[in-house]
């Protein structure tokens, strides 16, 4: 059985201390010393209690338990030199020179570059994820000295600076990449396996987008191209640019008032490659006149330049911009969002998720939100704004003066705060290609991340 014992051990400036050791063997077996130095008196009992089961282990013939693996594992090699001169480990494998020494930038880089089959967003959000993760440590930082309390501190370093629902989706896929780095063995742990990451959920920069305010950017718009490309988004529930850069009109049933949806997203899942939704009387007007327009043998229902999220983006912010209202945040995404919210009041639930292509947990999260008008219709108030004539087209109804407040938000007590969160100060943008002819200042935001808002 392992024993602990101490010495006196006299400094270079003459001071004493104390320090311990481990003996082991006895009996019909040598005697053996393993020094452990100047540690903690709960260090020394910890080692001693190792030993012990290494020595058991020995003897018998039988396999260490998890904890004394793992105390192996971790301790440093002047310990663990120790343990093989007195015959109770093997010696450590040397590590190669490619896994001592691998830098950051390029484990990340050799993850996406082996995933052959990503998507352009996947790789543009893998992206940014690498570009945080190189700006925080180095590009040639070497993985193996990034331990847990540097991951934690990253995560820290996340929150000073994005919210919440960014910094959830961050620590997620720095664990992804590192997980990666310790199937190649380039690293024994993963940092990251027990920081936590939090929700994504971001119910603040959810905005019911209201009929009234689509109107009028309808009528901003410059030609019919972007008003269709605008209620596939707001009355269609399209993602873009993913799901309208494949539309063609072979997907468009007019017989039958059905459109068929493909959906890269997830054409990997078996039966979701794609969905079907009606063509809505709220789109029907603009579908047709890109038909009548669209020359003999034209394959898209739009124009190759709408293929571009870039593209699309900054031409409806330019409406919205013309249209005299505010930006709202996740300009597309709250297009989709919005029509859902509607759409729950009026069809069954599995309904709605066929049409729209997610689930009920994904959907709650992300899309579905409580509007003004339900505490006015919960109160007896009136029933809701009645579907206007598309604006944009001949005949568009005038909007009753007692149209709802533009973007009733989920909590009415957002609703004076929204504008205020659109552009925070310092926010960089990356320039794309412009929308609309002429244009010189058509600018997306960086992808990825959501600033930190101060409250």
């Amino acid at each position: 059985m392992a024993t602990l014992s101490t010495e006196g051990y006299v400094r270079k400036d003459g001071t004493t201390t104390t320090t311990y050791r481990v003996l082991i063997g006895g009996g019909n077996r040598p005697r053996r010393t393993i020094r452990l130095g100047d540690v903690s008196e709960r260090v020394a009992k910890e080692a001693q209690t190792r030993i012990d089961a290494l020595e058991t282990a020995k003897l018998t013939g039988t396999t260490i338990d998890r904890p004394t693996a793992a105390w192996v594992e971790a301790i440093h090699d002047s310990i663990y030199e120790k343990l093989v001169r007195v015959g109770l480990v093997e010696p450590r494998a040397p590590a190669s020179s490619e896994s001592a020494g691998v830098a950051l930038g390029v484990i990340v880089e050799r993850y996406i570059k082996s995933r052959s089959k990503l998507k352009p967003n996947t790789i543009r959000n893998y992206e940014t994820t690498k570009r945080l993760l190189v700006e925080h440590f180095g590009q040639d930082r070497i993985v193996r000295t990034i331990h847990a309390g540097h991951a934690k501190d990253y995560r820290e370093w996340l929150v000073s600076k994005y919210a919440a629902a960014t910094v959830a989706r961050e620590i997620k896929r720095a664990r992804q990449f590192f997980e990666y780095a310790k199937d190649c063995r380039v690293i024994e742990e993963n940092p990251f396996a027990k920081v936590k990451a939090g929700s994504q959920k971001n119910t603040k920069r959810k905005v019911f987008v209201g009929r009234d305010v689509i109107d009028k950017v309808l009528a901003a718009c410059p030609d019919n191209d972007w008003r269709l490309a605008l209620v596939l988004a707001r009355y269609a529930g399209l993602r873009i640019p993913s799901e309208l850069e494949r539309l063609t009109w072979s997907d468009v049933d007019r017989s039958s008032q059905k459109l068929t949806i493909r959906v890269p997203k997830k054409e990997h899942i078996d039966g979701h490659e794609t969905r079907i939704v009606p063509i809505f009387p709220e789109v029907e007007p603009y579908l047709q006149q890109a038909f009548d327009e669209t020359p003999e043998g034209g394959l898209y229902v739009l124009p190759r330049r709408f293929h571009s999220e870039g593209y699309v983006y900054a031409g409806i912010r330019r409406a919205v911009e013309r249209a005299s209202v505010p930006t709202w945040p996740k300009l597309l995404v709250n297009l989709r969002a919005s029509r859902e919210t509607e759409l729950m009041q009026e069809h069954p639930e599995h309904v709605v998720h066929a049409w729209l292509g997610n689930s009920k947990e994904v959907a709650a999260d992300h899309y579905l939100m409580v509007t003004d008008e339900d505490y006015r219709r919960a109160a007896g108030g009136s029933a809701g704004a009645t579907t206007a004539e598309p604006a944009g087209q001949p005949g568009a109804a005038e909007q009753p003066a007692s149209a709802p407040p533009i973007y009733p938000a989920q909590n009415p007590a957002q609703s004076d705060a929204v504008p205020s969160r659109q552009e925070p100060a310092g926010l960089e943008k990356e320039p794309v290609s412009l929308a609309f002819a002429g244009d010189t200042s058509s600018l997306i935001p960086p992808r990825g991340v959501e600033p930190r808002f101060s409250d």
